[in-house]
């Protein structure tokens, strides 16, 4: 029997044993990992605070608050992988905590379902795999699961102080991923009239009230930033983010949007109970029966179980609309499948989802570790990055649609120059050198002075003649 203390900690050490393997095991992930951390690297170098760049031109497709976390990180133990990933662990861990608490606020008497929720949350095959990387979801899950419930209680209570605090979580949000938050927090609200307890809670108008004042509260934090940010963009940062950013991944104008069919997540939804749906118990459960006994009852647990149902599938709905589809768009609706299961789960016994969730760690750290000299070596660009800071005085370009990729590992300082002919450069920048990205093999030859074998063909390196 483990005492009660260490079991509420043992999810939280789970998955600092998760980041540990990733770090250990795993390169930064070109291109999302490795940009995202190259964007705080120039925004710590440069002191800039307002305007993120890449490549030293600004970055207009993210707001900042992710890279501000980390630089703030880094202001204080140095710049390093290790340091950033301190950001993710305590968003990571906001996510366990908060998704718990929310549980227990819907099902504030089921000690049973709240006391598996970590471990459902932790030890799930999503959180697994995004808790360990350097992206912006995490974060907005804790944004999200924070502005609901202060919604709650605002439902309850009536302050109009709890729909401020929401809002001021809303923009948070916004600052983490933009204008996407609105879609997982509106789900909720605006299903409030299906889900809300008529005995206890406000009526709808009263509610929405709360939702618009939240909404304006939002404007604050986002104001702060995207003021200055507009002045010094001379609007692009709000184009940008607005229009081309949101606007393109909807209709599918933005260049790369990650185009799939509408029922690509429907397709990703059994993976929101994984590995969960592998333990024997969990098919012994008469679903349907135990569904249709809660309806003919009458038991007051449907006005949450409808609150988490219809929130998971208008938002897996808004998003199958949208052109631009990637898995972790969808990770903030995580915690309504997760409460979900844990409520149909809860007669399983904790140890099941505990011993299940660390067959998962092991899995994880032996997959990791096979990986790191098979599968990742086609994705560490570190080679490349200690090329170019041994000749960092030379002149350098390059000749691709460069995202950042080596901007952090290298430590650069000044930018790569753009170019479209790479001969014409370097025969004007004697001793320059060119990185060019290749789909095959490109042999030895003296103008090649090192390549490196990516995803997707060979990252090159072309020297000049001195």
């Amino acid at each position: 029997m483990i005492p009660i203390h260490t079991e509420r900690l043992l999810p939280y050490l789970f998955l600092l044993a998760l980041l540990c393997i990733a770090v250990a095991f795993r390169p930064l992930l070109p291109v999302d990992e490795t940009r995202y951390l190259s964007v705080t690297w120039e925004m710590y170098l440069s002191g800039h605070v307002f305007v993120p760049t890449m490549n030293f031109a600004p970055y207009l497709q993210k707001p900042p608050l992710l890279f501000w976390l980390i630089d703030l990180v880094w202001s204080i133990f140095g710049a390093s992988r290790v340091a950033a990933m301190l950001v993710i662990f305590a968003a990571s861990s906001l996510v366990i905590w908060l998704t718990t608490l929310l549980a227990r606020t819907l099902f504030p008497e089921r000690d049973d379902i709240v006391r598996r929720i970590p471990w459902l949350v932790a030890g799930s095959t999503v959180f697994v795999i995004y808790s360990t990387l350097i992206l912006f979801d995490m974060l907005l899950t804790a944004f999200v699961l924070a502005a609901l419930l202060s919604l709650l209680a605002f439902a309850k209570s009536g302050n109009r102080w709890q729909a401020v605090l929401a809002g001021l979580f809303i923009g948070l949000g916004v600052l983490t991923k933009g204008p996407v938050v609105l879609i997982h927090i509106g789900a909720p609200v605006l299903l409030y009239p299906f889900w809300r307890d008529r005995r206890v809670e406000l009526a709808p108008l009263k509610f929405f009230s709360g939702a618009g004042l939240a909404i304006l509260a939002a404007l604050i934090p986002v104001a702060v930033w995207l003021a200055p940010a507009t002045i010094l963009t001379k609007g692009n940062f709000v184009y940008d983010l607005v229009w081309s950013q949101s606007a393109g991944r909807v209709t599918g104008n933005l260049h790369n949007s990650h185009g799939r069919p509408f029922y690509f997540y429907l397709l990703l939804l059994p993976v929101m109970f994984m590995p969960w749906v592998f333990i024997p118990e969990v098919w012994r459960l008469k679903l349907r029966t135990r569904i249709r006994s809660l309806i003919d009852t009458k038991s007051p647990d449907l006005r949450a179980l409808r609150l988490l149902s219809f929130s998971l599938v208008a938002v897996l709905l808004v998003f199958s609309a949208i052109y631009g589809k990637q898995p972790h768009y969808v990770m903030p609706a995580l915690p309504f499948a997760t409460i979900l299961f844990g409520y149909f789960m809860a007669e399983i016994k904790l140890a099941r989802f505990r011993n299940t969730a660390f067959v998962m760690l092991a899995i994880f750290g032996i997959g990791h570790a096979i990986a790191s000299a098979t599968a990742f070596k086609r994705y560490d660009l570190m080679p490349l990055a200690n090329f170019i800071d041994e000749r960092k005085d030379a002149d350098w370009a390059v000749a691709f649609d460069y995202q950042g990729e080596v901007g952090f590992l290298a430590r650069l300082e000044k930018p790569f120059e753009q170019v479209d002919n790479p001969q014409e450069w370097l025969q004007s920048h004697p001793g320059g050198y060119v990185i060019d990205k290749t789909s095959g093999d490109p042999g030895a030859s003296e103008q090649v002075a090192f390549r490196l074998p990516v995803e997707r063909g060979y990252l090159v390196v072309l020297k000049g003649q001195h």
